[in-house]
């Protein structure tokens, strides 16, 4: 009987994609569930043999090939997203989207491309995501269950996930999106937010999961963290200097640079564990702040240097580092928690 919940710490962008396949992986997980706003947000893994796996609508647990995914219901819908995703990765059968799921139509996307706050201002991915909420919000969206091409992938994810939670042996997974310092009522830099909340209590409610399951709380925490669009981002070097150090990064969704920073912010970082409550830390992109951990798998590669860092954000954000994110490739990994029996 488990529920893990895998949240971000800052601005996203941190390899919640590749927490939640490890995850799903190492605890050969029934159900991984897609919490967050919706197609704003993407997420990448690269495979063992250098294939690079982008998504936008789906959680990325079907890495593991008994896993089933789905949408929750508080996330927004692109019907073309959805389909193009279950073709391109062959999951007809594996993947559902909740019928009470709101949908995202061109008309949406059209808007926010035309509004220019949006769009200049706070930097948005546009892809509809603030507009199709905005008329869920006012009651007048459609729902995925209004579709009739939504109808083979249609089911109750809230119960679906909650029977899986409560299963003796089974394990749930819920992946938000995006991060806790980009939510929108629990932001410093409203209005440079996302058009709802990520901590891990929203992805709970996305999903309809009873709190009562919720057994651990991975908040993953990036060792260089980034944002994209407008806001402020403390310790931040320039696009050169990434570029320079081949650390530079860009986004799944826009293709944009990402802006990178060169440490964490301890106070933010304590900020967000108190706001989300983690049981475990996943420390990332550890490569990037110690080149010489680039591809480790083993505990005993480890650098000083990276192993004051994991002191500094086990002392922050007062939960362990279990697990260590070390390259481009899905197993380039150090896994720090006992294996479940």
């Amino acid at each position: 009987m488990s529920a893990i919940i895998v949240v971000d710490a800052l601005w996203g962008d941190s390899g919640k994609g590749k927490t939640t396949a490890h995850l799903a992986r190492k605890h050969n997980a029934d159900l991984t569930v897609r919490a967050g706003v919706g197609t704003n947000a993407g997420a990448s893994v690269t495979l063992e043999d250098g294939t690079l796996v982008k998504a936008r609508q789906l959680p990325t647990g079907w890495l593991n090939p008994g896993t089933r995914v789905a949408v929750g219901s508080g996330v927004l819908v692109d019907p073309q997203v959805l389909a193009g995703e279950i073709e391109r990765f062959g999951l007809a059968g594996r993947a559902f989207v909740d019928g009470r799921c709101a949908v995202i139509t061109p008309e949406h996307i059209r808007a926010e491309q035309a509004d220019a706050h949006l769009a200049g201002l706070i930097g948005s991915t546009c892809t509809g995501n603030g507009h199709a909420r905005a008329d869920f919000i006012l009651r007048r969206a459609q729902q995925a269950r209004d579709l009739p091409e939504l109808a083979p992938y249609v089911m109750d994810v809230a119960r679906e996930v909650n029977t899986v939670a409560a299963a003796e042996g089974k394990t749930a997974i819920v992946e938000g999106s995006q991060g806790t310092m980009l939510s929108l009522a629990f932001s410093p830099d409203y209005p440079y937010t996302t058009s709802d909340n990520c901590t891990a209590a929203a992805a709970m409610d996305d999903v309809g999961l009873n709190w009562r399951l919720a057994t651990d709380v991975v908040m993953v925490v990036k060792a260089m963290p980034t944002r994209v669009g407008q806001g402020p981002l403390p310790h931040e070097m320039t696009e050169a200097e990434a570029v320079a150090r081949g650390i530079a990064e860009y986004g799944v969704v826009t293709g944009r640079a990402r802006r990178k920073a060169e440490s964490i912010d301890f106070a933010l970082l304590e900020y967000a564990a108190m706001l989300n409550g983690p049981t475990q830390i996943a420390l990332t992109f550890c490569d990037h702040y110690e080149p010489g951990m680039r591809g480790a798998r083993d505990s005993g590669a480890i650098t000083p240097r990276v192993r004051d860092l994991i002191r500094q954000v086990e002392e922050a954000a007062g939960a362990p580092v279990t697990f260590l994110d070390t390259g481009h490739r899905l197993g380039d990994v150090i896994d720090l928690a006992p294996v479940p029996a």
